[in-house]
C-alpha cells in the first residue's frame, strides 16, 4: 500500500465522539472528588479537598459530575436500542460472539509462539469489547450505589439500613478499580500499543488510516471495500441505464 492509498477512514462519528469527551470529563472529575474522599485521611487528599473547597463543596461537585455520567449512560443506552430497533440489520459490533473467545485463545497461541499468525479482528476486537462490558457493569454498580448514598433515608424506607455500609463499600473499592483500569488497561491499550506514534487519537479526530485499520481491523477494511465495491458497481449500473434511456429517446 502506497503512501497516495493510505486514506483517512471514518472510525468514529461526531456523536460517538462527544460521547467519549463526556465520558471522560465525567469521569476524570469524579475521580478527582471521589477518591480523596475515600482516602480523606491521608495527605494528598487533604490537598484536593481543602483545594476543591473542603468536603462538602467536593461533594456537590461530586453529584453534578454524578448526574451527567448518568445522563450520558442514559443517552448511550436509547442510541443502542434505537440502533437495534430501526438501524441495524445486523447485531452490533460490541454484542460478544463464539468468536471472540477463539480470538482471545488465538491471542494467547499466538503471544506464547504456539501460533504463526495472530487473528484477525473485526470493528472491535476481544480486548475492546471485555472493556466495553465490564465498564458498563461498573457504571451500573456505581450508579446503583451512588444513588444509595446520595437518598440514604429514602432508600432504608425500601431496603434494610444494612445496604447503605454495604453500599458504602462496593462505591469505594469499584471507583478505585475503575481508576486503575482507566490508566493501566485502557490507557495503554487504547492509545499506546496501537500502530499510531505517539498516541492513537482516532477517539478524539474520527478518523483512522487505511494502513492501521487494514492491520488492525482487517475484517472491517474488508467489509468497507466490499461496500465501496459494490456501491461503485451499482453507481455504474445506474450510469449505463441511464445512458441506455438516452440513446433510445433520441431513437
Amino acid at each position: 500500500m502506497t503512501d497516495k492509498e493510505n486514506v483517512a477512514l471514518t472510525r468514529f462519528v461526531l456523536s460517538q465522539r462527544i460521547e467519549h469527551i463526556l465520558l471522560l470529563i465525567s469521569f476524570g472529575m469524579l475521580c478527582l472528588t471521589g477518591l480523596p474522599q475515600r482516602f480523606h485521611d491521608t495527605g494528598w487528599a487533604q490537598w484536593i479537598l481543602s483545594a476543591l473547597g473542603g468536603i462538602g463543596s467536593a461533594r456537590v461537585i461530586h453529584h453534578i459530575f454524578a448526574f451527567m455520567l448518568a445522563f450520558e449512560f442514559l443517552y448511550h443506552g436509547i442510541v443502542i436500542a434505537y440502533e437495534l430497533l430501526f438501524a441495524r440489520r445486523r447485531p452490533l459490533p460490541m454484542l460478544p460472539r463464539r468468536q471472540d473467545v477463539r480470538d482471545g485463545l488465538r491471542s494467547v497461541a499466538y503471544l506464547s509462539g504456539l501460533r504463526r499468525e495472530k487473528p484477525c479482528f473485526d470493528r472491535f476486537d476481544f480486548r475492546q469489547k471485555v472493556e466495553y462490558w465490564a465498564m458498563i457493569w461498573g457504571l451500573v454498580l456505581m450508579g446503583a450505589t451512588g444513588f444509595i448514598l446520595m437518598f440514604p433515608v429514602a432508600v432504608t424506607r425500601v431496603l434494610p439500613g444494612v445496604f447503605i455500609p454495604a453500599a458504602k463499600v462496593a462505591h469505594g473499592y469499584e471507583a478505585i478499580l475503575a481508576f486503575l483500569a482507566i490508566i493501566t488497561w485502557h490507557l495503554y491499550n487504547a492509545h499506546l500499543a496501537s500502530g499510531a506514534f505517539p498516541l492513537d487519537t482516532s477517539i478524539f479526530t474520527g478518523k483512522i488510516s487505511s494502513k492501521r485499520m487494514l492491520e488492525e481491523h482487517p475484517l472491517e477494511y474488508e467489509g468497507l471495500a466490499a461496500g465501496q465495491s459494490q456501491a461503485t458497481r451499482k453507481g455504474s449500473a445506474r450510469k449505463k441505464r441511464r445512458h441506455s434511456a438516452s440513446q433510445v429517446e433520441t431513437l
